[in-house]
């Protein structure tokens, strides 16, 4: 019988019949205009009988992460579920979103979905994503999860997603710059950090002005978003000390201490940083990762050329902002059981130190003890965790991550005075914590 089957990363996967469905799928949304990474040429006919139940993973993983899940994990889990096949479809994070409301609202799409967690409340409200609380072996499985990370999972008290990896930023500084500033160790505080640079002229690499890049910043100086249980803006956003933290900011800016040509795109900070072109920017764990992973780079260069060290914070405030990705059921999945085994078969220890290799931090309280996470690139992001902040669990975070985009944007170019920035952004930001 002819089947379908995609070949990714040079290498090919066969695939059962079921298979032929979501291959079809996957040719229809390419010749559509979907950024779905698999193209025609990518597709070819081949010869196989009728196999196993068939599971489709929608992700966003990096080249790197992506040869390590299909040509590791994936097959070790097939080798152990032999009655069941994974089918892995990239997508572009630019994309990803807007694609997989629009798939899964029609009643098409995965059955599991690599989420970032920022994005499991509103999919949780829209339910489009199935609660797990009714799968009986939920709670051995959570047993062995990091509980920081298991938090990313829950909306309104129920869990709806598993924490697969887990991630956070330091600061990476440039060797040569601290040499000659003086310093043997990098700043501890944020307010350290200003002063280094005011006094020296080195300028830091803020990758843009959004809530990824800016809030690590503005928290690090006592900033506040919300309240801690997520219901009120007005009286933390709009307070004395996050109005003195966004005046820092603007400071910085308009000294351009905080690099203009980071903020355009015309440096690239990652290679500026070794350069000694910047003295600092924040960066996540998979910036080592990657570079070493390029052909021909000198990453024990790069090593020798950068310290990273935790985000320098002021006392009695956060550090840097949790990243990661949950592993979530789809509601419209037609074969959640098999789904539901793939998902917390990831969250063991076998699938999470494969991934770790690939730079992923493990949310698995054992894997996260390994070797690796003494390797002194890694070892920074392992010791921020616990001093790390989560962006609000709400379902409207998307609006509040627009709005917090644009006034910030206003208020550090001084198109709108900082006071009346966050007084306004607080008030909006109540409403849409009120819905």
């Amino acid at each position: 019988m002819t089947k379908l089957v995609r070949t990714i990363g040079g290498k090919l996967r066969r695939r059962s019949l079921a298979a032929l469905r979501q291959a079809l799928v996957v040719v229809l949304l390419t010749g559509c205009g979907a950024e779905s990474i698999i193209g025609r040429d990518e597709v070819e006919l081949v010869m196989e009988p009728e196999a196993a139940e068939v599971i489709t993973v929608w992700h966003t993983y990096s080249d790197v992460e992506m040869k390590v899940f299909e040509d590791e994990v994936i097959p070790a889990f097939e080798a152990q579920h032999p009655d069941i096949r994974v089918v892995s479809v990239k997508h572009l994070y630019e994309y990803f979103k807007g694609s997989l409301i629009a798939e899964t609202t029609s009643g098409t799409g995965p059955d599991v979905v690599r989420m970032d967690i920022a994005w499991l409340p509103e999919f949780a409200r829209l339910g489009l994503i199935e609660p797990i609380d009714a799968y009986p072996e939920l709670p051995r499985v959570t047993k062995l999860l990091l509980e920081s990370a298991l938090e990313s999972g829950k909306y309104e008290g129920r869990y709806y997603g598993l924490p697969l990896n887990i991630n956070t930023k330091v600061a990476i500084y440039s060797r040569e710059l601290l040499r000659k500033a003086g310093l043997d160790k990098p700043p501890e505080t944020m307010d350290e950090l200003v002063a280094l640079s005011e006094r020296t002229g080195y300028q830091l690499g803020v990758n843009g002005i959004n809530t990824w890049a800016v809030l690590p910043y503005f928290v690090g100086l006592g900033g506040r978003l919300t309240n801690e249980d997520y219901t009120r803006a007005s009286g933390y956003l709009d307070s004395p000390d996050s109005i003195q933290a966004v005046h820092t900011l603007k400071r910085l800016v308009e000294s351009n201490l905080v690099s203009a040509d980071v903020l355009s795109g015309r440096l690239e900070r990652w290679q500026a940083v070794p350069d000694g072109k910047l003295l600092m920017m924040d960066e996540g764990p998979w910036y080592y990762t990657i570079l070493s992973n390029v052909e021909g780079y000198d990453d024990e260069k790069l090593r020798d050329n950068t310290v990273p060290a935790p985000f320098p914070h002021n006392p009695g405030t956060k550090g840097s902002i949790i990243g990661g990705e949950n592993l979530v059921l789809m509601e419209s999945s037609r074969n959640k059981q098999a789904a539901w085994t793939f998902v917390k078969w990831m969250a063991g220890v076998e699938a999470q130190r494969l991934m770790f290799k690939a730079g992923l931090l493990p949310t698995n309280a054992e894997a996260s003890e390994s070797e690796e996470t003494y390797s002194p690139t890694i070892r920074p992001y392992v010791e921020s965790l616990d001093a790390s902040f989560l962006r609000p669990p709400v379902a409207s975070w998307a609006k509040i991550d627009t709005a917090f985009n644009e006034m910030f944007e206003r208020m550090l170019h001084g198109r709108v005075p900082v006071e009346i920035g966050l007084e306004q952004l607080a008030k909006q930001i109540d409403e849409w914590l009120q819905e």
